[in-house]
């Protein structure tokens, strides 16, 4: 059931991801698509982790199939590195300003998902009392 979910997870996060960078990378010279999963990514896997161990942690496939799986598939740090090198061939301060941004903004988000799954989380076991799906 494991390996199922977060195969399908990563179907999911894979189609999500070419949807994205489709619709982004249309007609740019840069790889706006790639940094806007990578960029979503950190902050939706800190978000999602951060409520899914305190209230989901019961549905262990679940939590494989969307950090795993789903979040897995749809960032993706190979492709940051071969735009990156692509980019530097022409513009290495544009390379350079990509890869901080996606670090550093990565960083930033995974941070603010953290909070505010953190928000979230105290809500949810305010409102039903304890932990979440009657557990705990």
């Amino acid at each position: 059931m494991k390996i199922l979910s977060v195969g399908l997870g990563g179907v999911l996060g894979a189609l999500a991801r070419y949807y994205i960078y489709v619709r982004l990378n249309s007609n740019l010279s840069f790889p706006l698509g790639t940094l806007t999963v990578n960029l979503a990514g950190s902050f939706f896997l800190a978000f999602f982790l951060t409520v899914a161990l305190k209230h989901l942690y019961h549905r262990s496939f679940l939590v494989l199939a969307v950090s795993t799986g789903f979040t897995g598939a749809f960032t993706t740090f190979s492709a940051v590195s071969v735009e990156a090198v692509n980019i530097a061939s022409n513009n290495p301060i544009l390379s350079l300003t990509y890869l901080a941004v996606g670090f550093f903004g990565g960083l930033g988000l995974a941070f603010a998902g953290r909070y505010l799954g953190k928000l979230v989380s105290a809500s949810i076991t305010d409102k039903f009392g304890g932990e979440a799906g009657g557990v705990g």
